[in-house]
């Protein structure tokens, strides 16, 4: 794993396997992906992100990829756009 430089990083890094777990999941557009699916799936691949999962998932969230689930994350459709590289 790389060295952490900056909360900046640490925080697109979590965002980045955030969006990650979508598409390891086959999470669709309008589809949640869950709480307990993503907290292990961050676990294996960075384990940093508790520090900063919160503002990974405000970012996310501010260039409209998710949108807040009571239980997870909802795929946006510019989300699924940018998982999956398609306009439809």
């Amino acid at each position: 794993m790389e060295e952490l430089h900056s909360d900046a990083d640490n925080i697109e890094n979590t965002a980045q396997c955030i969006m990650d777990a979508f598409k390891a999941f086959d999470i669709r557009e309008g589809e949640v992906l869950h709480y307990q699916q993503l907290y292990p799936f961050l676990q294996d691949r960075y384990p940093h992100y508790k520090d900063v999962q919160k503002e990974a998932e405000h970012h996310i969230t501010k260039e409209g990829y998710v949108n807040p689930a009571p239980d997870g994350l909802m795929l946006t459709q510019v989300g699924s756009e940018h998982v999956w590289g398609n306009k439809g």
